[in-house]
């Protein structure tokens, strides 16, 4: 027993001087590579930002401190591409061939030392993919989602611009099934997912936002070259396998495909200017900002098309009445003029792809009826439409961060400020009317040589989506945080409630009901009848009135009216007005605040 012992050492203490002495062999000095492993691009590769690199699976790296040491992994690298002879897929050059080919690259006369696999199946998804363009694809912000609140970006990668439903896309996203939205939103916050890479069809990201979710999308082609955009693609058939914690608001989608970007295009620095947030509008504000974006492309959502098509025969029953039936009678439609007619059938084919989506119907009977509405619909020939109308691109709507200071006629100065994203006294212009999500949202108010801490927001959501003819989504609120109520104490409290939004993206009226639970030394419940009206008319104005009437137990009430009035002077700043009236329990209190707006 004691000899297999020994042997075993003395082959353990063999190999490793055997890769000592294959290493000392090769024309390049340890002095050589402590520079080379601070190669920006190296870093990069790596995905090493401060002192450690951003990829928590440790298959991602040969040596065992690699994830902080980007020498010891360089060295590493260096010693299995020498040791590696096998010839499959999972040889080091072909499972690694963003590293490989920058480590080739930077010691040439390392091929000599090192065996070459065919790598047959990389070099067949690589003319699969045949990639010649690059878009960074921003989709809009879901209304009714709170996972998809800030919107999202990805990559595309095209083998023929002219043809981008055959291309391919690059995508980043947290590895989970939870439904339950409050753990979502904790774990997401905390790094409780795994983030992956993946690269899927095109055509089904458009099915799953245009159509499915219905998402605009905005489409940015990138200056790259060739070599850069092989770059890119390399990379991500590396990193691919492998997983980081994946955080809501930092390491997130829009955060890590900024590092496919700097790699390709290596003097960007785009991962360097976020730290501790990423928003999707801001990390494509950074690309636009290095003057990476060749032109834009405007893709409106299924939704606005279904409109659109509607938009001829809404207030014709008849018409309507036979896009929303079941049962799709051609006869109905006999007596409609071709024009009515050609509207009707449109839509109630996009209808039954909602109904499909939504598992109303099986597969069998979706094709029976798909069939038949086509045939009907192809025997009217061809109709000109109007184009459906761009809205402001997301890029020019105000700055996602805010602060700002306020002078109230009660002789008070108050300082707020909050992390993201979008308020409702925020002009609306680049934004989704409607939408209002805020994080860690403060007021400190300095008020006869005192200071205190006026309100904290956590969390605040506020989705008022608009129903129209066809769609009638519920409007619906949440918010945690704390909020002075009766002696001007502060309290924790958690609302949450729903109602309904009317109107247009320019002027719309909402109305929700939200029960609340207060907490300071003793629990309170209230419920309270919540309305507003907005008007947006321009990109520098907003004009609004909000109310809400809270009923507490033991016959206690707080009504709160408050009309505003913003004026943006541009993307970083605004000027805000309003009046409060409250009445809590019969004392009515009067105050005028005027603010201003600083976005960053």
């Amino acid at each position: 027993m004691l000899l297999v012992v020994q042997k075993v050492v003395k082959l353990f203490f063999g190999l490793l001087l055997l890769n000592s002495s294959l290493l000392a062999t090769l024309p390049f000095s340890d002095k050589k590579l402590s520079k080379l492993s601070q190669n920006p691009q190296w870093h990069r590769l790596l995905h090493f930002k401060n002192r450690e690199s951003e990829i928590d699976d440790k298959r991602f790296f040969f040596a065992k401190n690699g994830k902080i040491d980007p020498k010891a992994e360089l060295k590493a690298s260096i010693k299995k591409l020498i040791s590696d002879k096998s010839d499959d897929e999972n040889s080091t050059l072909c499972y690694y061939p963003s590293r490989s080919r920058w480590i080739l690259k930077q010691l040439p006369s390392l091929k000599r030392e090192i065996y070459i696999p065919k790598c047959e199946k990389l070099k067949r998804e690589l003319k699969e993919l045949g990639a010649k363009e690059v878009s960074l694809i921003l989709v809009s912000s879901h209304i009714n989602s709170p996972a998809s609140a800030f919107g999202h970006t990805f990559l595309r990668i095209d083998s023929n611009p002219e043809t981008p439903l055959i291309s391919y896309a690059v995508n980043y996203a947290a590895q989970t099934r939870e439904e339950n939205g409050f753990i979502y939103a904790y774990k997401g916050l905390f790094g409780g997912y795994q983030g992956r890479y993946s690269i899927d069809p095109y055509y089904k990201k458009l099915k799953e936002y245009s159509d499915l979710e219905q998402r605009d999308i905005w489409e940015y082609r990138l200056k790259l070259t060739q070599e850069e955009i092989d770059r890119l693609v390399l990379h991500i058939f590396e990193i691919r396998h492998f997983y980081a914690d994946y955080f809501f608001l930092s390491e997130n989608c829009s955060y890590n495909i900024l590092w496919l970007i700097d790699i390709a295009k290596e003097d960007s620095s785009l991962i360097n200017s976020f730290n501790f947030k990423a928003i999707p509008i801001d990390t494509l504000r950074a690309v636009i900002s290095k003057d990476l974006i060749k032109d834009t492309i405007y893709r409106p959502s299924q939704r606005k098309k279904i409109l659109a098509i509607g938009k001829s025969i809404k207030n014709n029953r008849v018409a309507l009445e036979f896009a929303k039936s079941r049962e799709y009678n051609l006869s109905e439609i006999e007596d409609l003029n071709r024009e009515e007619k050609i509207a009707s059938l449109e839509l109630a084919t996009s209808l039954l792809k909602i109904r499909r989506s939504d598992k109303e119907i099986d597969r069998k009977e979706y094709l029976k009826y798909f069939l038949k509405l086509l045939k009907a619909r192809s025997k009217l020939g061809k109709i000109e439409r109007e184009e459906i109308p761009q809205p402001p691109a997301p890029e020019n709507g105000h700055l996602s961060a805010k602060s700002s200071i306020s002078y109230s006629s009660g002789d008070s100065i108050k300082i707020e400020g909050k992390v993201s994203y979008h308020d409702i006294y925020d002009n609306d212009y680049g934004y989704i009317a409607g939408g209002y999500i805020s994080f860690f949202d403060t007021k400190v108010e300095y008020k006869d040589r005192k200071l205190k801490l006026d309100k904290i927001d956590f969390l605040k959501i506020k989705s008022y989506a608009l129903q129209d003819f066809l769609f009638k989504p519920i409007s619906w609120e949440v918010s945690t945080g704390g909020k002075r109520i009766f002696n001007n104490e502060l309290n924790s409290y958690l609302k949450a409630g729903g109602g309904v939004t009317l109107g247009d993206n320019r002027l719309y009226g909402y109305t929700t009901i939200t029960p609340t639970i207060y907490y300071r030394k003793n629990e309170k419940e209230s419920i309270a009848i919540n309305s507003g009206l907005l008007y947006n008319p321009s990109k520098y104005l907003k004009i609004g009135v909000l109310a809400s009437d809270e009923w507490f137990k033991n016959d206690r009430e707080i009504i709160e009216i408050e009309p505003f009035i913003t004026y943006s002077f541009d993307q970083k700043s605004a000027l805000n007005l309003r009046y409060n009236y409250k009445d809590i329990d019969g004392l009515k209190e009067r105050e005028a605040t005027l603010s201003w707006f600083w976005y960053y």
